[in-house]
């Protein structure tokens, strides 16, 4: 059982039950593989701010604590409320987001407060998790303090992992997110990335990017998750490239959650000391079982029958 730090924000999901109804949850991209680790086995702890005696703030909660999340890293403000996000489907169940979360208290996270409880929990961690979205929303003094705080505890021997999950209407550009990126790349043990991310941000495919990024000496030496369109995988370590096929295709009915569920696969089978092929198989299942269901976290029963044992 690993020991996991998870960094970012969990907002109100309205996911559509047909007829114009949606079903209210919890969900967001870090939160969502929170969830997933901790229902494959690992002892998660989850940093982010909710607001205070609000029902939705209070329903996150208990959902993080139904989920056997630890809650200790949540920050609770006053007169705040979470951030909230509907989905809308296409006819092949893939997803498009609308959101309201302006004055979400995710952006006021890190006081000094949480900063040294964050660091404290980061160093009894064997992983500390992340994504794109958190960098985004946690704005630029949040940043600046996170990007020391994950430089400390990766010179500690801690994992950082990193989800790019670049999302251009959380930036104010381009150029902004790269800065903010390239600024936690260094810390990062295992970084997982498409060429939907790294085209927008750097002009070039994920898979060149991840060759330079595992390199040993000249790279960062880090383990890097390279997706393309057809969902195939390549894993560049500083050992070499491992490929691995696309996997057959299943139909979808929605979208949401499917690469956060896969790197809570990935990432938890490569703490438990699974190879890599296994570690990117079990993410396949985890992500074809969670686009079967709506919504962006599926019903315990349906996960895949591995995780269950």
């Amino acid at each position: 059982m690993a020991r996991i730090t998870v960094l970012g924000e969990c907002m109100v999901e309205l996911s559509p039950e047909g007829e114009g109804l949606h079903r209210m949850g919890f969900a967001g991209d870090t939160f969502n593989t929170a969830v997933y680790m901790a229902r494959l086995g690992d002892a998660v702890a989850y940093c982010t701010a909710l607001g205070k005696g609000d029902p939705f703030s209070d329903g996150a909660l208990a959902a993080m604590r139904r989920e056997g999340l630890d809650t200790r890293l949540v920050r609770e403000a006053e007169n705040r409320l979470p951030g909230l996000y509907a989905i809308v489907l296409d006819d092949s169940g893939e997803r498009k987001f609308h959101y309201w979360r302006e004055r979400a208290p995710i952006r006021d996270l890190f006081s000094q407060h949480t900063a040294d409880q964050l660091i404290a929990a980061a160093k009894a961690s064997d992983l500390v998790y992340l994504s794109g979205v958190t960098l985004a929303v946690i704005g630029d003094i949040g940043r600046a303090r996170l990007k020391d705080i994950l430089a400390y505890v990766h010179s500690l021997g801690v994992a950082v992992a990193l989800d790019f999950n670049y999302r251009p209407a959380l930036w104010a550009s381009p150029e902004a997110a790269r800065e903010a990126l390239d600024g936690v790349v260094p810390a990062c043990r295992y970084v997982s990335l498409s060429s939907e991310d790294s085209r927008p941000l750097y002009g070039r495919e994920a898979e060149d990017l991840a060759v330079e990024w595992a390199a040993p000496g000249t790279g960062f030496g880090a383990e890097v998750v390279a997706r393309d369109e057809s969902h195939a995988v390549n894993v560049h370590t500083p050992e070499g490239r491992i490929a691995t096929p696309a996997p057959v295709r299943v139909k979808a009915l929605d979208t949401t959650g499917a690469g956060d569920s896969f790197n809570a696969a990935y990432l938890s089978s490569r703490l438990a000391g699974l190879p890599v092929e296994t570690a990117v198989s079990r993410g396949h299942d985890l992500a074809a079982a969670v686009v079967a269901c709506k919504g962006a976290i599926i019903p315990p029963p349906s996960m895949p029958v591995w995780s269950r044992g």
